[in-house]
């Protein structure tokens, strides 16, 4: 009986909450399993690498490669907003127009930025880069190192745009299957790869991680340009300036707040390894794994919330916006609370996950995470929403402002008491004053909206 009651509440929903709902439930699933492999994989990366200042520079080379995939002038995201709009109106020319603009201004950008990348590698000085001495990991073993991720890093900055498309399709637990699929090929690789020294196992890995990471999205995107888009695939003749224009005037905003955003949210490990010392990036990466778990799941349940929104606002669907709204920002407070639940049961979680030996876990540190695992919930929450309706400005104004506050507390914090977790203080003094702003924005634009089109029929 209740079987079918909830059958019948489920055909009751709109559309739209529908297709959101399936999303969710899809992404809950795929995602579940990536963390299950998440928990397995850095112990076997531990076990792999053996010295944990190798581990730790292999996070902080691979952080810093990251930063590229943002180097997309905001295509992604643009492409993003732009076909979720065609593909409402059911406009397929105009879907393949926009598609093609994409892939052909994205893969000019990874010429250019793979010819630079690779000319000016072998110039660094990487030892000093990293903070790694060379009686450890020499400096020509660091440049092929660098070179083989950088490789693996240009291939995901064109092959990427499949997840915007997948997005836009609103198809976004297939995103979250490419990224299990990753995780689950990087942790095959480490159990059957053989262990060597710690310059070797670095430059196998880094190898590994190029095909690892680059075969999920290549299949994917062979399967939607030959099953759902097969009307829509990309082609030199469908490349329009307005098109291009278009995707790129959106995505310049998105570009910068991209931009602005890593420097903040991708940037810990690189912070800790120059202010600090590259061990301190595992036992750091400990501690974020458990509390970006809620906001992770969170996360995760958000992601179709940003291309469902923009359908919403394609339709003029405020009502429906406005108790999407409502009920994040419940869900935000319900999140934020498990952040701080987890704190009196974390040495166990630790002493479970990794063994008695790993660490000893600090609650001033932990408190800390807490508030910076809040943070990037709330974060989410309103970014969904602002990028659906396209209101960034904001955004990108704290994010900018942001950067500036975020370096000047670690400049200064790390100075005076030679702690890592400044870094992480520092990322929640950032992000949370912006979360507070662009609620009361997308409050006041959504009750704007809906005295619009209540005045509209009166005016006529």
């Amino acid at each position: 009986m209740k079987k079918m009651e909830i059958l019948q509440k489920f055909r009751q929903l709109s559309d739209k909450d529908r297709i959101l709902f399936q999303n969710v439930l899809g992404a809950f699933v795929v995602k579940g399993l990536s963390l299950v492999v998440s928990l397995f994989t850095l112990p076997a990366y531990m076990r792999f690498f053996q010295d944990q200042n190798v581990l730790g520079v292999w996070y902080t080379v691979l952080s810093v490669l990251t930063w590229v995939l943002n180097f997309d002038l905001g295509v992604g995201n643009g492409l993003r907003n732009k076909l979720a709009l065609a593909l409402a109106v059911n406009d397929q020319e105009r879907a393949r127009q926009v598609i093609s603009s994409a892939y052909f201004m994205i893969g000019g950008l990874m010429l250019v930025l793979t010819a630079a990348g690779l000319g000016l590698i072998p110039l660094a000085d990487w030892n000093r880069f990293f903070n790694v001495e060379a009686d450890l990991i020499s400096g020509e073993t660091l440049a092929q190192v660098v070179r083989y991720a950088f490789i693996g890093i240009a291939l995901q900055f064109f092959l990427r745009l499949i997840s915007s498309i997948l997005y836009a399709l609103q198809k976004s637990a297939v995103n979250n299957a490419i990224s299990l699929v990753t995780s689950v090929l990087l942790l095959v690789f480490v159990l059957l790869a053989p262990a060597g020294a710690p310059a070797d196992s670095l430059k196998l890995f880094s190898l590994g991680y190029v095909f690892c990471a680059n075969l999920p999205l290549a299949a994917a995107t062979v399967m939607v340009f030959w099953g759902p888009l097969k009307d829509c695939r990309p082609g030199r003749r469908w490349v329009n300036a307005s098109c291009a224009k278009g995707v790129l005037s959106l995505g310049g905003m998105f570009f910068f707040c991209q931009i602005f955003y890593m420097v903040i949210a991708n940037t810990n490990e690189f912070f800790i390894t120059q202010y600090t010392d590259p061990a301190n990036v595992v036992e750091y990466q400990i501690y974020n794994k458990l509390f970006t778990l809620v906001g992770t799941l969170f996360m995760l349940g958000l992601t179709p919330v940003w291309s469902a929104v923009s359908r919403a606002v394609a339709e003029e669907d405020y009502l429906w916006l406005r108790r999407v709204n409502r009920q994040l920002l419940w869900l935000t407070a319900a999140a934020a609370a498990a952040e701080f639940a987890i704190l009196p049961f974390l040495q166990i979680l630790v002493d479970l996950w990794l063994g008695p030996e790993a660490i000893s876990i600090r609650y001033d540190y932990a408190l800390i995470f807490a508030l910076f695992g809040t943070a990037m919930i709330a974060q989410t929450t309103v970014s969904a929403i602002a990028s659906g309706t396209g209101r960034i400005k904001l955004q990108m104004l704290c994010y900018g402002l942001g950067v500036v506050v975020k370096v000047v507390v670690i400049d200064l914090g790390c100075r005076l008491t030679g702690e890592w977790i400044v870094v992480v203080l520092a990322n929640a003094l950032v992000l949370l004053p912006y979360c507070i702003l662009q609620q009361l924005d997308l409050t006041r634009y959504i009750r704007r909206k809906l005295s619009e089109k209540q005045a509209g029929p009166a005016g006529v």
